[in-house]
């Protein structure tokens, strides 16, 4: 069972795998069940370009889960959002490095505006992509790209979406795969604040 995607972005994006990963925060513990999405139209080529299940352009969005559940508890999510928020970027970390990815460091930590009213914090992770052996012999063998993560309290939980996009394609990389990537950062980052804008943590899409 994965979150639904927004109508906007079902056409043109598709679910291409989960992670599940648990932590712990006070004395409930976590389990983020993370969907992995990947934009239909290229979603071969990047397979082909890179050394990770994670695609190179790809969204995301996690379905956290609180043991006991934090109401139960007598604790707001709110109320501990400063604790639980880094952890949960934390463990959306560990998940991407377990898949390759490098996170050299956050490069922006801010706050925003949740679609339910909630301030949230997103932060910009600086990411190191692995390309698959022999694309690019004498190329590099990985991409600069960023990673944002966006983190809010709802009512029982907390909401959690996101997405991957590349910063540069060398001319030999993209000489050498069977296919065209569009590098466009200013428009991925559109379509990530479009998930998290719109995501509805409550609706599931069981497909």
């Amino acid at each position: 069972m994965t979150i639904a995607l927004p109508a906007s972005l079902a056409g043109t994006w598709r679910p291409a795998g989960t992670r599940t990963g648990t932590t712990s925060v006070l004395v409930a513990s976590i389990t983020a069940e993370t969907t992995l999405y990947e934009p239909v139209g290229t979603a071969s080529t990047l397979a082909e370009l890179g050394a990770s299940d994670v695609p190179l352009r790809s969204l995301f969005a996690v379905d956290l889960e609180f043991s006991p559940p934090l109401p139960s508890l007598g604790v707001s999510p709110r109320a501990v959002f400063s604790m639980a928020a880094p952890k949960a970027r934390g463990q959306f970390v560990d998940t991407i490095e377990d898949e390759g990815l490098i996170v050299d460091g956050t490069r922006e930590t801010h706050a925003f505006e949740a679609a339910n009213g909630t301030e949230g914090r997103w932060f910009v992770l600086d990411v190191s992509y692995p390309i698959a052996s022999g694309v690019a012999a004498d190329g590099p063998d990985r991409l600069p790209a960023e990673t944002h993560v966006a983190v809010w309290p709802t009512e029982t939980t907390y909401g959690m979406a996101g997405g991957t996009t590349p910063l540069e394609m060398p001319a030999d990389v993209a000489a050498s795969i069977d296919g065209e990537i569009s590098i466009d950062p200013e428009r991925d980052r559109e379509r990530i604040a479009e998930l998290v804008r719109s995501i509805d943590p409550g609706a599931t899409d069981e497909q």
